[in-house]
Parts: structure tokens; C-alpha cells; sequence
């Protein structure tokens, strides 16, 4: 008789900036991990120091091309993460994101060498090594902050760039008031106000290149690479994500949907008292985008014609019409999208 059954492979993650190998004298004593480098959770130990002017970049990747290339997105994703350091706004530039698609390597490994070939040092990218969702790029990430952290800048792709950013709202929401329920009779914190601290939040907005050439996409190809989507498309779909409840839904998970965004965390947004104000900002700077975007019928790769860059940075969080209105935002976009 033969057993079948699943056989679990315990590894250690290799996480960037916080590998250091140490020989200690024996097997057991071994450590891959510098424990010292992690984020503490007590709010009195914590590198979170609110109101700090020391800044981190959390950079949002994407999958790289079929041909192992990254695509024009990540390129203009990294080159914000350099100007940010240049600019001595940041201190680190953290990169997250696991192995999803079993290719062999992490997301993060591969965003790294994207964000060195741009010019950015090695030494000042955290690989954050876990992540499968924006949410849980977000969460791990809390993980590696650097000690004094007071700002954070989302960077990210200006279509992707709304919803990423009340994700992250609402992630790092659930994370102050689960370490506040926690600490709160602790006699070690000391803080009057129990409150956890915060960062300060960046929109830090990568334009993408908007083309006139909408025979380069493949929008009615489902199984076509997500590069070759236009981002007229993207945009749209940014929105309907937000509108048709699934970002909510998957931020809790079963029983609501059969998407979970950090496992096994599950947040009901309705708990946050931000989380109405942050949905509203987010519907409306998606609507501003898509209405901006609708003659952007290429892929953002940089090829045939460029257009002028039609969207206005900062976004506007101003809605253009009710937030119950997202469906009639984008068929008045397709109403008048140009004919390949």
C-alpha cells in the first residue's frame, strides 16, 4: 500500500537587506535573519516615529514580460524610486512581492535588479520577499521599515495608483488598531493618548505613456500578458475593482469572496471609521483617471505614437460624478474610445 499525501518543504525566505548569515558555534544556532533589523510591535519600540522626516519607498511591482523582460511600468515605477532618493525624500526603497507565478525566482528579486539598472545602490533596497497581493505588500513590508520611519511614498503606476493607495489605508489602519487592542493595559506603554503612530502617506505617481495605437493591445485576448493591455483598459478595470465591492470584500475574504488579500488576516473595512472617506477619495481619483486615459488605447510599452500625457498629477479626489455612478464613467469612456 502506498500513502499518498503532501509533502512541506520548510525554507528560509531570503529577504534582501535583512539576510545576514552568522556561525555561532553550532547548527543550532545558526540565523539567517538579523532579528534586530525587524520592525518591533510594541508602540514603544516600534520604527514607526510619527511625524519623522525620515522616508521609505514602498515601490509596487508587476509580473515581469513572458520573455523575462521588465516592462515599460516597472522602468517608470523604478526611476520615481531613484528620483525620490536623489532628492533625499528616502532612505530605502522597499520592493515586495514573492513567487506567484512558480517561476523560480521572487518579484521582488526581480524589481531589484530592475531599480539597480536605473542606478539605485543595492544597499538601499529592502527586499520584502513574501507578498502575493497589494495588500500584502503593504503588511510584510511593515516588517523591514527602517528605524525612524516617519514617511511613506506609494509609488506606483498613476492607473494603479488609486485603489493601491486605499489598500494600503486600510491595511495599515488594521494594523495601528490591532497593536492598539493589544498594548493598550500594557504598563510599558506609557503614552497618554494610546494611540499606535503613524506614517504619513505619499502618492508618489509613475505617468505612463499613453499611445494612439490600439492594434498593439490585446484587450479581447484574456490569456494575453498584462503588458499588452492597454491602459485606457487598465484604467477601467482599476475602477471596477473599487466599484463593484470586490477590494472590500477581498480585504476579509471567505465567506464573502474566494480572494483573500493577506492570509489569514481578515479586515472588515466597515469597522474602520476612515474607511468611507478613503473609499471616496479612491472611486474618485479611479474616475479621474479613467476619464483621463480613454484615448490611451495602446500599452504602456512605448511604442507607435505618444500622445500628450492627459491626466493631472496630483489626482484629483474630486468626484466627477456619484460614486454609485463608476459603471456610467467607463461606457462613456468606451463610448468614445478610438477604433483600432
Amino acid at each position: 500500500n502506498f500513502a499518498i499525501g503532501t509533502l512541506v518543504l520548510f525554507g528560509t525566505v531570503l529577504l534582501g537587506n535583512a539576510l545576514l548569515l552568522h556561525r555561532r558555534g553550532s547548527i543550532l544556532s545558526d540565523s539567517y535573519i538579523d532579528w534586530d533589523l525587524m520592525n518591533k510591535l510594541p508602540p514603544w519600540m516600534t520604527s514607526i516615529e510619527e511625524g519623522s522626516p525620515k522616508g521609505v519607498a514602498l515601490v509596487y511591482g508587476q509580473s515581469l514580460k513572458p520573455d523575462g523582460t521588465a516592462s515599460q511600468l516597472l522602468i517608470d515605477r523604478a526611476n520615481k524610486a531613484k528620483a525620490l532618493l536623489d532628492e533625499g525624500k528616502v532612505d530605502k526603497v522597499i520592493v515586495s512581492g514573492g513567487d506567484p507565478a512558480g517561476v523560480g525566482h521572487t518579484e521582488a528579486y526581480a524589481f531589484a535588479m530592475v531599480l539597480e539598472s536605473v542606478g539605485i545602490p543595492s544597499d538601499k533596497i529592502i527586499q520584502e520577499s513574501q507578498a502575493t497581493t497589494t495588500a500584502e505588500n503593504v503588511w510584510f513590508s511593515l516588517r523591514w521599515l527602517p528605524k525612524g520611519t516617519g514617511q511613506l511614498y506609494i509609488v506606483t503606476s498613476d492607473f494603479h495608483m488609486p485603489r493601491a493607495t486605499y489598500i494600503t489605508k486600510e491595511t495599515l489602519n488594521y494594523f495601528y488598531k490591532m497593536l492598539e487592542d493589544a498594548y493598550r493595559d500594557d504598563p510599558q506603554w506609557k503614552s497618554s493618548t494610546k494611540k499606535y503612530p503613524r506614517l504619513t502617506l505619499h502618492q508618489v505617481v509613475a505617468e505612463s505613456f499613453c499611445g494612439s495605437d490600439g492594434s498593439l493591445n490585446q484587450d479581447h485576448n484574456a490569456s494575453a500578458d498584462i503588458s499588452t493591455k492597454s491602459l485606457v483598459l487598465r484604467s477601467q478595470n482599476e475602477l471596477m475593482y473599487l466599484g463593484d465591492g470586490e477590494v472590500d470584500k477581498a480585504m476579509y475574504g471567505e465567506p464573502l469572496i474566494n480572494i483573500l488579500y493577506i492570509w489569514p488576516v481578515q479586515i472588515n473595512v466597515t469597522k474602520d471609521p476612515d474607511s468611507a472617506a478613503n473609499y471616496k477619495e479612491a472611486v474618485a481619483q479611479a474616475m479621474n483617471v479613467v476619464q483621463s486615459m480613454c484615448l490611451c488605447v495602446a500599452p504602456p510599452e512605448r511604442q507607435g505614437p505618444e500622445l500628450s500625457y492627459p491626466l493631472q498629477v496630483p489626482i484629483s479626489t474630486t468626484l466627477p460624478a456619484p460614486v454609485s455612478a463608476w459603471q456610467s464613467i467607463i461606457n462613456q469612456c468606451k463610448a468614445t474610445e478610438p477604433h483600432a
